[in-house]
């Protein structure tokens, strides 16, 4: 790690330490076999973190890591060393719309990448925060950390961290991700330099400890019996790591009558965000009860982040109700009578850059050089942001390689409908890949 704040000369600097950056940074370390990469980061050990749901892949987003994988990423490569459970979604239609997901060891995910990212001499890790970029006649010449950090493509992936204010209720605190801070200079900035922004919502839901479940009297989910690799090159000992199952609990209606009694304390409804809209395919448990009104439940998927740890995942009550009214509802699903919360749901905030402003190379149309990928133009999910991150890192090497960008049409990969889709049309939600697309 080059902890030296010096005054350097890098080919390309990436900016954030999500699943976008990860792929920049190593897509424009292939290109640029002999050049050297700065990879800036607020906390190098939290790289390759999965901030919300410990899965990859899923209806659309499996195929966006296969083709990460053909491009040459690392996407699935991690999630093939990783994997504790997989399975191929959407098996009773035609294969088009098949979708491969993986549940992982979150731990062991992020040791994977970190030690993948570590294989290449020519990624310099950096531990900093940046606030302000260099600019210069309309072209991008850096960044600023205690001194200047030069470089002729700078690759931006800022996740929910831009301006990042967590929500439990009335409770609010800065950062993008628990535990972890918030990046506000940044969107200064931007501003600064003309872009437009916008602001968006997500959240994710409470996590319980395995222990005190009743583990055994839920309905049991299982992977496949002969797991399916995302990677082609598999690694020989696939899967490497135990085979768990989940489990499968609900909500009830006692559940939904507290909730609508306590709307008026969700930040999700009684504005207390200042953001646009929250993810439409992922939804608050808040705006389940409210939406479909009619449903006395919804199921909830009890998924394990990690082989041996206690950390459980409710899939399907992502929330930002106070703590008080969380620790009311978890008792009322099957199996959870008795549970413990081990981390609260929160609702995040965060800044986003509308992304008619960049081209489908992922490149800024107003400032040569600056690259954005990932969250920061109003997707969501992993999957959407490793697609967004190789397209970046690949064309800002190529970029100042003096080589032609690569552009993917919508006729030759899902990667290239994303980009088509949110280029033309301005996301008012977090954008989320379908096969229907």
């Amino acid at each position: 790690m080059d902890n030296q704040m010096m005054a350097k000369t890098f080919d390309v600097i990436v900016i954030g330490g999500g699943h976008a950056g990860i792929e920049a940074a190593w897509a424009a370390s292939s290109v640029l076999p002999n050049g050297e990469i700065a990879f800036i980061t607020m906390d190098p050990r939290n790289i390759g973190v999965m901030s919300c749901n410990p899965a990859i892949g899923g209806l659309g987003k499996g195929q966006i890591v296969r083709e990460i994988d053909a491009l040459g990423g690392i996407m699935a490569r991690a999630i093939d060393a990783t994997g504790i459970m997989f399975k191929m979604l959407n098996t009773s239609k035609g294969p088009a719309v098949w979708g491969p997901r993986a549940q992982a060891d979150k731990d062991a995910y992020r040791d994977e990448v970190q030690r993948l990212i570590a294989t290449r001499n020519n990624i310099k890790v950096i531990e900093a925060t940046i606030d302000d970029l260099l600019v210069e006649e309309g072209k991008i010449k850096g960044v600023m950390l205690d001194e200047p950090v030069y470089a002729n493509a700078v690759v931006l992936t800022t996740g929910t961290f831009m301006r990042g204010l967590m929500h439990t209720g009335d409770t609010q605190e800065k950062g993008g991700r628990v535990g972890e801070g918030t990046a506000d200079g940044i969107s200064t900035t931007l501003r600064g330099l003309g872009f437009e922004l916008g602001r968006l919502k997500t959240g994710t839901p409470p996590r319980l400890s395995k222990k005190s479940i009743d583990w055994e009297s839920l309905k049991v989910q299982l992977g496949d019996e002969t797991p399916t690799p995302f990677s082609d090159f598999p690694q020989k000992d696939f899967p490497s790591l135990s085979q768990v199952d989940c489990r499968i609990t609900a909500t009830t209606s006692e559940m939904h009558e507290q909730i609508k009694a306590n709307l008026d304390r969700a930040p999700m409804y009684n504005d207390q965000i200042d953001a646009e809209s929250g993810p439409r395919y992922c939804p608050s448990i808040e705006d389940k009860v409210v939406r479909f009104a009619e449903r006395t439940s919804h199921h909830v998927f009890l998924e394990p982040e990690t082989v041996d740890g206690d950390s459980v995942y409710c899939n399907g009550i992502s929330t930002s109700l106070p703590k008080d009214i969380q620790k009311l509802l978890i008792p009322m699903m099957q199996g959870c009578e008795n549970a413990e919360i081990l981390q609260y749901g929160y609702a995040v905030e965060y800044d986003i850059v509308r992304p008619h402003q960049i081209d489908a190379t992922c490149m800024t149309k107003s400032v040569r050089g600056l690259f954005l990928a990932g969250q920061i133009n109003g997707t969501s999910g992993y999957e959407e942001a490793a697609g967004q991150g190789l397209i970046a890192g690949l064309n800002a090497a190529k970029l100042i390689s003096g080589v032609e960008p690569i552009r993917l049409g919508r006729e030759q990969a899902y990667i290239g409908v994303m980009m088509d889709d949110i280029v033309t049309t301005t996301p008012r939600e977090p954008y989320r890949m379908f096969t229907s697309r």
